[in-house]
């Protein structure tokens, strides 16, 4: 099976080819300044999570109509270049009404590394020529379009059943074009909260992270937490907002059972969602077996799969079935819940070498 968005690229790959990108809805993420609504200085004071997550980039989300040339924006930049991480926009420029260029140009101008442009169906080719202009930034789209990623909800259609999420990987692995950004959470889906079903949110975890390509992650999606457009990030203590912000306010939106959501509470816990992506990223940035434009798949019991990076050892594991399953031969390095007697319970994933 041949990876897409390689053949262009045959000797150092550049900063974006496995990049793990991490939207953040600007006005829901963090608030420094108490008026009860995310901004960028609030982003600013969390950047240590976001290296702690183990995240290469940040796509801004809800501040397309900001001034490019804020204060806030410039020192986000700056202390995100100096810990290595990118920031990208994530904007809705339709090209077939206007020239894009006065648009994105100021952006690039303040140094943003590129864009991630809504879903569209319409080829938008003016956006990668304007990006074009400056060096070593990028486009995230969808559609047809010169894009260096191609977003991709096709792990998140195809639902919780291996024979379609199979299905879903083959198509985009056989497909020509850009190199995939894998993405499981949209502004419409949901992910429910309770322990027993955040088990299949945990296995699909691990097989998207396993493909190669780019990912898209969400903020609190690493959480567990519904993938909506306005989740307000829950950071810690007991009582809500919980560290979102110090605005006295109505926050009954909030669901109260967040206390065991935050990201103190599951800091603190080994089996948490938050640990579980904390691991998993961890590994895919650097044990040697996340190599391989490539992958194989082998032969498995009915409702499961395995496939293995090509070029590497890496083996990916998936059990939808209601049944344990054995694993393929390997020593493990992760799974989204522990083995029971050494085999892959119903709905979990594992990674093998």
């Amino acid at each position: 099976m041949r990876q897409v968005g390689t053949q262009d690229y045959p000797g150092e790959r550049p900063w974006w080819f496995d990049a793990v990108c991490y939207q953040i809805d600007v006005g829901a993420f963090a608030d420094a300044d108490g008026d009860g609504v995310g901004d960028l200085d609030g982003i600013c004071s969390r950047l240590g999570y976001l290296e702690l997550l183990g995240v290469d980039v940040i796509v801004l989300a809800g501040i397309a109509g900001s001034d490019p040339a804020s204060p806030s924006l410039a020192r986000l930049l700056t202390e995100a270049h100096d810990n290595g991480l990118r920031v990208l926009m994530a904007m809705d420029v339709d090209p077939a009404r206007a020239d894009p260029g006065p648009v994105l140009r100021p952006w690039l101008d303040q140094g943003v590394d590129g864009f991630h442009l809504a879903p569209r169906n319409d080829p938008a080719d003016a956006v990668a020529s304007v990006v074009a202009e400056y060096p070593d930034r990028i486009v995230i789209g969808s559609g047809t379009g010169s894009w260096q990623l191609l977003f991709g909800l096709d792990l998140a259609v195809a639902g919780f059943s291996a024979e379609p999420v199979r299905k879903a990987i083959t198509t985009v692995l056989d497909s020509a074009g850009p190199r995939p950004a894998w993405a499981m959470a949209s502004r419409d889906s949901t992910r429910i909260r309770d322990h027993a079903a955040l088990t299949p949110v945990r296995a699909m975890a691990l097989v998207q992270l396993a493909l190669p390509g780019a990912v898209c992650l969400r903020h609190g999606e690493e959480l567990g937490l519904p993938g909506t457009e306005r989740i307000r990030m829950p950071w810690e203590g007991l009582m809500r907002p919980f560290g979102f912000s110090t605005a006295r306010a109505d926050w009954s939106s909030i669901p109260h059972d967040w206390v065991h959501f935050t990201v103190e509470a599951q800091l603190e816990d080994e089996e948490s969602t938050l640990s579980l992506y904390r691991h998993a990223l961890e590994m895919r940035a650097s044990h040697p077996a996340f190599t391989g434009d490539e992958v194989e798949w082998f032969g498995a019991p009915e409702d499961c799969f395995a496939f293995r990076r090509v070029g590497s050892s890496l083996i990916c594991a998936l059990n939808t079935s209601a049944e344990p399953v054995p694993l393929p031969p390997g020593e493990v390095l992760l799974s989204s819940r522990p083995l029971v007697e050494g085999e892959l319970p119903p709905g979990n994933a594992a990674w093998l070498v």
